[in-house]
């Protein structure tokens, strides 16, 4: 492998080492932060949250990586003043958007709060407004560095930018809470938190800026910038952005439908507030199953990048095959164990066992969203950046129309069924077209009824260990904890034992895909030992 290769790698690592730990935190701070306000004030945070989730996927999944990828593509043929060209068209449009959708938040903050059925929401949503101004630089900063593929400034941006985001939300919250204020400040505190990360990580780039060789030659000030340029970016931005939103947007549907939907059928509206921030409690469970096939869409875009580059169809047909096969293991593992100990954990996390049937519904959409988001990577790293855009789009109109169906028949639980109906669509349509440009499904045998197999071990595994400890441990939180980890842990042991015993998948597979140059070595050591 080359410097050039090598450096690839390294900076996709970093990456996807920091977007792991931004993972972590963004599921850990939600459950003190429902802990201290409430179902009712776990509601507003996830009210208005998709909002700050759209500006933070145009601040790293977005804008950063198309301008990254027009300034390393022409980076041989590149003067100061055409580099220089290129990123204050690039800012231009950038502060364009962001300053619009700041506008429309802010004055439009009492009337966006009226669509979602709780005039309360205004002040979080103002309050929120402000991180699209911060968006902008943040993403020309992240676009400069990683189009002269320098990553660990974003890795670093992005971990202090979360790092300080949790600290404020948390502190935020109870302060506001203890004090005597309502779940609606607390909210609002908490979207300040949020600018506040945002602040803190732009710092952090800036200063990163400010000692590198880019300040000299990165950003111009003074040239006219060019409209086809900034639109291009600003276009290719918006469309990389949507691919990475899918569960956002199903959050977003759930914030204009849910509540309205359950009023118009005769409940209550605190009623309606407190079981939507019941419902939102599976959003953390779901996000932190989805980080592993996060991880290996990271790690395959660059894989089957550089495989199509060199026409090596073969090895493009294996990544994709192997990639799906144990995106689709861990996903229904991941479904099947929340499944089976969804009420000690939703105990252990949320006091309560309340949503408990909803959550476990919505946790069939981990492998859904996870089998989507790996072959988004994969039809990226061929270049079919579109497909996603229009999977996404699908399953958005799916989303809508499944809770205005759903909802009326099943309340909460049609809006779980909705949410598992569109990230179906959404992954079906990804696979089919990847299926057609690849083949991958001829890659090697998938063995469905063999993964399904360890998946029911399994989860009998996980369903004895809870049993029995049920029966012997006295009802609390720090049961429901021991419960919850032995169950994971015993359940996890016999996935792997049976997947071994099957043969369903060899880990020399994953390491040759991978790349792993030093693991593979050591394996091929310890196999020759054995052998």
């Amino acid at each position: 492998m080359d410097e050039h290769s090598k450096r690839i790698w390294h900076g996709a690592l970093l990456l996807t080492i920091a977007m792991f730990i931004v993972k972590i935190l963004s599921v850990v701070y939600r459950i003190p932060y429902q802990n201290i306000t409430g179902d009712t004030g776990f509601y507003v945070f996830q009210q208005v949250y998709p909002f700050y989730g759209i500006a933070s996927t145009f601040a790293l999944a977005g804008f950063p990586v198309a301008l990254s990828r027009v300034l390393s593509e022409r980076s041989d043929n590149l003067g100061d003043t055409e580099r220089g060209t290129i990123i204050q068209s690039g800012f231009t449009a950038f502060f364009a958007a962001g300053l619009l959708l700041f506008l429309v938040l802010f004055l439009g903050s009492a009337k966006i709060a009226f669509w979602m059925g709780d005039p309360g929401l205004q002040v979080p949503i103002q309050a929120t407004s402000f991180i699209y101004l911060t968006v902008p630089i943040v993403a020309v900063f992240r676009g400069i560095f990683q189009g002269c593929e320098q990553m660990k400034q974003t890795a670093v941006s992005q971990v202090t930018e979360q790092s300080v985001r949790v600290a404020c939300i948390i502190g935020f919250s109870y302060y506001f809470i203890s004090h005597g204020y309502n779940v609606y400040m607390a909210g609002a505190g908490a979207s300040i938190g949020s600018v506040a990360g945002s602040l803190a990580g732009l710092l952090v780039l800036a200063i990163y800026f400010y000692r590198s060789e880019n300040r000299k030659k990165g950003w111009t000030i003074g040239l006219k910038p060019s409209i086809q340029t900034g639109f291009q970016l600003l276009s290719a931005g918006i469309l990389l952005s949507i691919s990475s939103m899918i569960l956002l947007l199903f959050q977003l549907a759930d914030a204009f439908t849910f509540v309205n939907l359950l009023r118009q059928n005769g409940m209550d509206p605190a009623e309606a507030r407190s079981l939507k921030g019941i419902f939102d409690r599976a959003q953390p469970l779901l996000q932190l199953g989805t980080v592993i096939a996060t991880s290996v869409s990271l790690a395959a875009v660059p894989a089957v990048a550089a495989a199509k580059m060199h026409m090596d169809y073969g090895r493009i047909q294996k990544t994709c095959g192997i990639s799906i096969k144990a995106v689709f293991i861990i996903g229904l593992a991941a479904a099947a164990g929340l499944a089976v100990i969804i009420e000690p954990v939703n105990r252990m996390l949320f006091e309560s066992t309340e949503g408990s049937l909803e959550i476990a519904v919505l946790g069939i959409s981990i492998l859904t969203v996870s089998l989507f988001l790996v072959s988004t990577g994969l039809l990226q790293g061929l270049g079919c950046s579109t497909v996603p855009v229009m999977s996404v789009s699908a399953s958005f109109i799916a989303k809508i129309t499944g809770n205005f169906v759903l909802m009326p028949l099943w309340g909460s639980l049609g809006a779980s069924f909705a949410t598992v109906l569109a990230s179906v669509a959404a992954a079906a349509i990804n696979l089919v077209i990847l299926e057609r440009k690849t083949a991958f499904a001829a890659a090697g045998k998938f063995h469905g009824i063999r993964i399904g197999g360890a998946a029911a071990v399994m989860s009998l595994a996980a369903w004895l260990i809870k049993s029995g400890l049920d029966q012997v441990l006295a009802e609390s939180r720090i049961s429901d904890a021991v419960i919850s980890i032995a169950a994971s842990a015993g359940g996890g042991i016999a996935l792997l034992a049976a997947l071994t015993t099957a043969k369903v998948i060899e880990a020399e597979e994953l390491v040759s895909i991978l790349r792993l140059q030093k693991l593979q070595h050591v394996l091929k050591r310890w196999t020759e030992r054995r052998s």
